[in-house]
């Protein structure tokens, strides 16, 4: 799918990868529509791309209409979905989380994903078009050992990408599910320090913009931006008991 004159709601675009994404859209000739929970992120990034925005938790189905609501009043129907919004925090090792930990990770790193999709469904299944986009995380395909709440959410988020892409691709819905690395953002700046080995090897936010709309452009399910991902998937194919074992090592 070409962006050009396409209604793009991206979730999380107050800063980070969704902000430069919302740059990068733009400067393809999409119509943006920028969310986050940070109010002058939102305000900043909407008027830099000269798209609209508001500030609301995407992680209450309401709040996903009426981001909704705006795309519609400002641009007309959503032809791509977004679901950027996502957040690792704190390293626990060897903790299983605390119910409030399980069930704030599951609104934001699944729930959300389905309320959208709930949402721009019937709209894109009646015309026969639309694209849904679910950010997951490398460690949707393989797992962060100090992460546990964040490790399941992602990897349900890429079980909700696939049911999707099986469930109505063939009704015109294009589904992708990006597993990006490390990358150099507020949350993974936010939790090494300078000069960790992690930061050395990050990709930069504005690459990794191009390359989905590289893979936008030929509607890829399964967008990763460094090898690390197949990598993955090929290890727990080839050999899972080996694969349980070497993965005692933390991914990003």
């Amino acid at each position: 799918m070409k962006l050009q004159d396409r209604v793009v709601v991206i979730t999380g675009s107050g800063g980070g990868l969704g902000e430069a994404c919302a740059h990068r859209f733009a400067a393809e000739g999409a119509k943006v529509v920028i969310t986050d929970l940070d109010p002058a992120g939102v305000e900043r990034v909407s008027a830099a791309v000269g798209g609209v925005g508001l500030a609301t938790d995407i992680t209450v189905e309401g709040n996903v209409r009426a981001v909704a609501d705006l795309a519609r009043r400002a641009y007309g129907e959503i032809d791509i979905w977004f679901s950027n919004a996502g957040a690792s925090g704190p390293d626990q090792p060897g903790e299983i989380q605390e119910n409030a930990r399980w069930a704030a990770a599951w609104e934001l790193h699944v729930m959300a994903h389905v309320y959208a999709a709930r949402e721009v469904l019937p709209a894109m299944l009646a015309r026969g078009d639309g694209y849904l986009i679910q950010t997951a995380s490398l460690v949707g395909l393989a797992v962060h050992p100090h992460k546990a709440t964040y490790s399941v959410t992602k990897h349900a988020a890429v079980a909700f990408s696939e049911w999707l892409a099986i469930t109505y691709r063939g009704r015109g819905i294009k589904v992708s599910c990006f597993c990006p690395g490390a990358m150099l953002t507020p949350m993974l700046l936010d939790e090494f320090p300078a000069g960790h080995p992690v930061l050395r090897n990050a990709a930069r936010p504005d690459d990794v913009a191009g390359q989905l709309v590289a893979a936008i452009d030929r509607e890829a399910f399964l967008i990763v931006d460094s090898p690390a991902g197949q990598q993955a998937l090929q290890a727990r194919a080839t050999d899972f008991d080996a694969w349980i074992d070497q993965a005692a090592t933390p991914l990003p």
